[in-house]
Order: C-alpha cells, then sequence, then structure tokens
C-alpha cells in the first residue's frame, strides 16, 4: 500500500501531523496522504498505564500550545498559510473545551496547565476529527527497508501482516529506555518507570519502604510522586548526574521553544545550543511539582552518577554504587528507579534493516557511532540531513533546529516543518502549466477533490 506520509506512533506529534495533512486536504492544497501506525490506544501513552507517567502529573506547560501553535504556516505555505491557520484553529485546545462546555471552567481556574489525561484526551478528540487523506492502522511496526527512493514499512498489523510504501517516514515516541550497568540478580528490583515501578505495589509495605530513583527530569519527578502517593513514609533518594535543578522559564526562553527562528537558532554555537537545552528542558524539574518536597525529611537529593547495581546477599534489595564528588558511595534500597531517559537512535537502529542501516550512514554520514560531543546533522524539515527518501527525527532535532520540536513546544511548527516538502512536490507540477502570476495557494489547488485513504469507521489504535 502506498502512502506519502507514515508516521510511528499517534501521540502529540502525530496528532499534529494529522491535523496538518487534514488541513491541507480539505482546502484543496494536496492530495497529501498519511499512514500512522500504532499499538496502543488513542494517545495511549497521555493516559493511564500506557506511558511514563501516572497521567495524573500536571503537564509543565500550557495547553494553549496545542497541536497548531504557534499558527504561523505562512513560513511553510506561503500565501496559503493564513487559511491554513484559519483551519487548524478548528482543532485548537479552546476549540475542544467550548465544544465540550468546559472552556468558561478552565479560564475562571486562571488557564492553568492541566493533567496528562486531559491534554491526551484533547489528543484523542483531535485524532478523530482530523481524517481526510488520514489512515490508522493498529499495530506495530516490525521492520523498515529500503526501495529505491522510498521506504517499506512492515507492520505487524491487528488484521494481520502488511507493508507500506512511503516517500518520507517520521519516527516518534521516546525511544528505548536507557539501562543501568547491574547484576542479573538484581533485576527483579530495578524497575524502569513505566510500567515497571507498579511492582512497588504489589510488594508489601515494609519490603518497600525505602526507594531510590535515578534521572534528574520529569519522569524522575514523576516517580518521586507516584512513590509519594503509594507509600507517604517512605524513604526516597534521588541520584542526579550534577546538582538538582529546576527549570528556568520566561518569555525569553519560551520565545526559543515556539519559534526559532526568531533567535536566530541555527546561528548559535553548539555548546549555547546544548547548555540552553539542559539549563531548560533536559533533565531539570518544573519547580511547582518539586516545591511539594522541599521540606520533606524523607526525601533527599544524592549528586552523583550510578555506576553500578547489585543485588543484596538475601534478594531483599540492590546495593548502588554511585560516583560522587568524594570517590565511589555506595546505598541500600529496598526498589530502584530508572529515569535517566530513552534512545531514540537505539530504537531507529533496531527497527531498520541491516542494509538500511549501512545505507543511512553511507548517504547520512555517521549516525550511531559519531564522535563524542558531535551534533546529529538534522534539516530544516527534521529530517536526517542527506539522506532520501525523507527521515524525520523530530525527537532529535531540539540542538540543531530548535528546543520546541522535541516537546510540546511548537507542535504546529514541527507539523509544518514534516508536511511542507509533500506541499511543495505536490504544487511543483501545476505550477510549471499555469501562469506565473498565480499565487502557491492558486497554483496548489487540483481540480478533483483530495483522495482519502480508506480508513476504519472509528480510530482503531493511537498512542505514544
Amino acid at each position: 500500500m502506498d502512502t506519502d506520509l507514515l508516521v510511528l506512533g499517534a501521540g502529540a506529534k502525530g496528532a499534529a501531523i494529522a491535523m496538518k495533512v487534514h488541513v491541507l486536504n480539505t482546502l484543496g492544497l494536496g492530495p497529501v496522504s498519511l499512514t500512522i501506525v500504532e499499538a496502543t490506544g488513542p494517545a495511549g501513552a497521555w493516559m493511564d498505564g500506557n506511558g511514563v507517567t501516572s497521567s495524573r502529573e500536571v503537564l509543565a506547560i500550557s495547553p494553549s500550545k496545542d497541536v497548531g501553535f504557534p499558527y504561523q504556516a505562512r513560513h511553510a505555505f506561503a500565501d496559503a498559510g493564513e487559511a491554513v491557520d484559519r483551519a487548524a484553529m478548528e482543532f485548537s485546545w479552546q476549540r475542544y473545551l467550548v465544544e465540550h462546555g468546559r472552556y468558561a471552567h478552565w479560564v475562571d481556574a486562571g488557564s492553568p496547565p492541566v493533567q496528562r489525561r486531559v491534554y491526551g484526551a484533547y489528543l484523542t478528540w483531535v485524532l478523530a476529527r482530523a481524517v481526510e487523506g488520514v489512515s490508522f492502522v493498529n499495530g506495530r511496526v516490525a521492520q523498515v527497508s529500503l526501495d529505491g527512493e522510498r521506504w517499506l514499512v512492515d507492520v505487524a498489523a491487528a488484521a494481520g501482516p502488511c507493508r507500506y510504501s512511503c516517500q518520507a517516514f517520521v519516527l516518534t515516541g521516546p525511544g528505548v529506555p536507557h539501562s543501568l550497568p547491574h547484576d542479573f540478580d538484581a533485576a527483579p528490583h530495578l524497575l524502569d518507570c513505566d510500567r515497571g515501578r507498579m511492582e512497588i505495589a504489589r510488594a508489601p509495605v515494609a519490603e518497600s519502604s525505602d526507594i531510590g530513583i535515578v534521572g534528574g527530569g520529569e519522569s524522575a519527578l514523576s516517580s518521586v510522586e507516584f512513590v509519594r502517593a503509594l507509600r507517604p513514609d517512605a524513604h526516597v533518594t534521588i541520584y542526579t548526574p550534577g546538582l538538582p535543578m529546576s527549570r528556568v522559564e520566561s518569555f525569553l526562553e519560551n520565545r526559543a521553544f515556539s519559534n526559532p527562528q526568531e533567535v536566530d537558532w541555527s546561528s548559535l554555537s553548539l555548546r549555547t545550543r546544548t547548555e540552553f537545552i539542559a539549563r531548560s528542558d533536559r533533565g531539570v524539574f518544573g519547580p511547582e511539582r518539586v516545591g511539594v518536597f522541599a521540606f520533606d525529611e524523607r526525601c533527599h537529593f544524592a549528586p552523583g552518577r550510578v555506576v553500578h547495581v547489585a543485588a543484596e546477599r538475601d534478594g531483599g534489595g540492590v546495593w548502588v554504587d554511585y560516583e560522587a564528588t568524594g570517590g565511589i558511595e555506595r546505598n541500600r534500597h529496598d526498589f530502584l528507579i530508572n529515569c535517566t531517559g530513552f534512545d531514540l537512535l537505539e530504537q531507529m537502529r533496531l527497527l531498520l534493516s541491516y542494509d538500511a542501516r549501512a545505507e543511512v550512514e553511507r548517504r547520512a554520514g555517521p549516525v550511531w557511532e559519531r564522535p563524542p560531543g558531535s551534533e546529529l546533522a538534522i534539516g530544516r524539515s527534521l529530517e536526517l540531513r542527506g539522506m532520501l527518501p525523507r527521515l524525520h527525527l523530530p525527537n532529535l532535532a531540539g540542538v540543531s533546529q530548535g528546543p520546541g520540536f522535541a516537546n510540546l513546544g511548537s507542535l504546529g511548527l514541527l507539523a509544518d516543518r514534516v508536511v511542507a516538502p509533500l506541499f511543495v512536490a505536490q504544487t511543483a507540477a501545476p505550477r510549471s502549466t499555469q501562469r506565473q502570476s498565480e499565487t502557491p495557494a492558486t497554483a496548489a489547488a487540483p481540480a478533483a477533490a483530495p483522495r482519502r485513504p480508506a480508513w476504519p469507521s472509528r480510530v482503531r489504535g493511537h498512542g505514544g
């Protein structure tokens, strides 16, 4: 089956891209076809039991930064941009609240950030309405290979195995969890910050009252909140590679997230861009959420890098060796939760066939064996630079293209960047036969209605 664009993952980024494709097709600026492959339910990573948090945590960003934000489509679609933004407003957070009769309540409450599950319900609403030219497949991507200038994507779908051919592939989602060095016998007490941490709930209180958490970002903070709700009197130790830091947020930082062009992001040095992201996004805690633990005598931080996890002799817990300023130190815990993050490149390596991996590195240069500290070359369309067919990696585009692409900071701009090459390709042919005086929006409009691939009568599966 052929499709212009295939997206792995139907979370926030998948929803934003689906909305933009729907808008282009309904405005007659297509046809563009999109297939989204996802194994879990609608916006599953945002709902209970499917993501790296419990879904009750409050987002560190306003939901006003919705799937269309920052609504500046003119940069991608020229004269058609105003019409694209106007149509995208039908998918806005405010439009969602109005439709559900909750807009006044949210405004009267001070327009606050919302829980992940609330934002997940909004994403589900977007995905259910973005239908023109959009198909959803309930399944898992088994392998991605190359066939000339197109990707071949093998999907283990609920309805049976199938193969898609596409001219651009988008990889979303967090990736493969990083692992901690540990002994085999320590594994039962070394938990991930996804479903693994639920093991604490199944253990007796006396055997789950001393918990270690490794990491300095939102997942670690989520685990602290989880443990506190489950074991209010537990001792909690948080291991961070450096001093724990809270997020810096003002209109200056927000501007870089919303529209990196305004701060000329790409002209900044690699060190400046990396330090900005480290201080405002990665490995930092939201100040409002971390304030809850400010006077918690049973919660403390241990600056240092965990180097090994060993099983306690009787199997009742683990010993954690970590590299502190004075050397290697050791603590004992009932359980240790690993919140050190994810590796999207490893996920990509596992998905690509051997020949495809070799061809990617032949065309784009070293990807998996880059020199330490080097920058992965990501282009303006959030694609791996030098690779055709395009391989879009928005979660890895923060350093090269702007910090908001790796999170929720600029979902609308992300969708513009990914979809724009397809818009240009669709408009190139008609322009060659029409008068030069016509605008891009006029030249883009096809005579026939946009084609719409078959899709199920209801959204069968999206998530992460």
